[in-house]
């Protein structure tokens, strides 16, 4: 019974995630800057609800589960405009930060407890910090999305633990450093270029959320 309970769990977030995902994919088109095509919503929607699904797999309780359903709607929407324009727009940023909020007061309120709240604002304060400082450092390999990004992720890697928040941050530069490696031999860029960081740093959020 309780096998059956998690399987429908776990199918329930998956078609929240394909909603979710597919809703917010016109999000997209509020910069002129950031458009994907069309026909990238169906695979983009399809990836969303493998994703969320497997994060609910990891959900200690079922008021955990929206949280690890938010991360990857915004998450490969903003990933896929990344990898397209090298931008990370505000229009997704502000409501990805907002729905994460909410899915950890709802996960407060439901069983974690408060004090993970706190972790998840140590996490995401100390990792803004981070990147703001490196951004400030060399502006032309890291932007300000990237530091507002990084923000929303270290509420994850926080709420999470230790682990989580470390995989986060050390896999974002991992898998950062990956793609511009790719990018540089299959030369497409040079070592001036600029490479979308957000990507990595995505999937290092997700991954770190499997620590649990």
């Amino acid at each position: 019974m309780e096998t059956l309970v998690a399987v429908l769990g776990i199918a329930i977030a998956a078609l929240a995630g394909a909603a979710g995902g597919y809703s917010v994919f016109p999000l997209a088109l509020r910069d002129p800057r950031t458009p994907l095509p069309a026909s990238w919503r169906f695979p983009m929607t399809a990836l969303t609800a493998l994703l969320a699904g497997l994060g609910a797999a990891t959900a200690g309780f079922p008021g955990e589960v929206p949280l690890f359903v938010v991360l990857p709607v915004f998450g490969v929407l903003l990933a896929a405009i990344d990898l397209r324009s090298k931008l990370l727009p505000n229009a997704l940023l502000l409501p990805f930060a907002g729905a994460t909020a909410a899915a950890l007061g709802l996960a407060a309120i439901t069983g974690a407890g408060w004090q993970p709240l706190s972790g998840a604002a140590l996490g995401a304060a100390s990792m803004f910090g981070f990147y703001l400082l490196l951004a400030l450092m060399s502006p032309a390999g890291m932007g300000m999305g990237d530091v507002k990004l990084a923000a929303v992720l270290g509420l994850y890697g926080g709420y999470a633990g230790l682990l989580p928040w470390l995989i986060t941050l050390l896999g974002g530069f991992l898998f950062g450093g990956l793609a511009g490696l790719a990018v540089l031999l299959s030369r497409r860029g040079d070592r001036h270029a600029v490479f979308p960081f957000g990507p990595g740093m995505l999937l290092a959020a997700f991954l770190g959320t499997l620590a649990l």
